[in-house]
């Protein structure tokens, strides 16, 4: 294609995309929440939350508690959908267990949320990260997986310290007339759990959603042939890097994510 804008003149120019393959990059946070009320998870607890403040105040990965998010939008669908069932007034006592069910999750996902969004919306724990990662050293197998995911997550963020997914992003270059497309900001985000009692209701959501969708906006790099290539570009490091992660980081919460916990504050 042909590009030009305000600092470059009319030049011959290539754009590759990062194929994601419909993937998405959901984070559970009921494991994380569930160690914060444990003491003895101090050290975990604070080795996630930077990686939390890490992902939503640089890469802006979005948050299910904030108000507008696609994460929430789906949240209230649910809890209006629990809403119009209890009305139904059906006195099956296996339907009173699972609507209760469904309450007392709300409850406890609204809860969660309006406590872990201030925390990682902090910028001290984005200052604290180096140390509370470096810090952190292994006691078990288990431990040390997170102590190198840590430390990889690190590594990009002192290589990349203010690069965000949107950056990546260019709508104007990519169907640029398709107004239905899915955005980073809806196949990535924090959200409550994969386990719950919603897991089937939120899946048919999202992908009812998303099948309306003909457009998927993916990462994008740039070739300008004004200029002789760059020897060390490495196009796509950071998202390659990025998406990794956090699929490793949600496979980790997603083994401790139950729903019984046995706080000790």
């Amino acid at each position: 294609m042909i590009l030009q804008d305000k600092g470059k003149r009319a030049v011959l120019s290539v754009v590759k995309t990062f194929d994601l393959s419909q993937c998405l990059f959901y984070i559970p946070v009921r494991a994380y929440w569930n160690w914060s009320q444990c003491a003895e998870q101090e050290r975990i607890t604070e080795l996630v939350t930077v990686l939390f403040a890490y992902l939503h105040q640089v890469v802006d990965i979005p948050f299910y508690a904030e108000n507008g998010s696609f994460m929430d939008y789906h949240y209230d669908t649910l809890e209006q959908w629990a809403s119009e069932a209890e009305d139904e007034g059906n006195n099956d006592e296996e339907q009173k267990e699972w609507r209760q069910e469904q309450e007392d999750t709300l409850y406890e996902l609204r809860r969660a949320g309006g406590h872990i969004m201030p925390i990682i919306k902090n910028p001290d724990w984005l200052n604290k990260m180096e140390g509370v990662v470096m810090n952190y050293h292994h006691q078990d197998n288990w431990e040390l997986e997170w102590e190198l995911l840590a430390i990889e997550f690190l590594q990009l963020y002192r290589q990349y310290p203010k690069r965000s997914l949107p950056d990546c992003i260019h709508q104007d270059l990519v169907y640029p007339d398709e107004d239905e497309r899915i955005t980073c900001y809806q196949y990535t985000g924090f959200y409550w759990s994969g386990k719950d009692c919603f897991r089937d209701e939120l899946n048919e959501l999202i992908n009812s959603n998303f099948q309306e969708m003909p457009v998927m906006d993916e990462p994008t790099a740039v070739y300008f042939f004004d200029t002789m290539p760059e020897p060390d570009r490495k196009d796509f490091d950071f998202e390659t890097r990025l998406f990794n992660l956090m699929e490793r980081l949600r496979d980790l919460l997603n083994d401790y994510d139950h729903e019984e916990h046995h706080p000790t504050v």
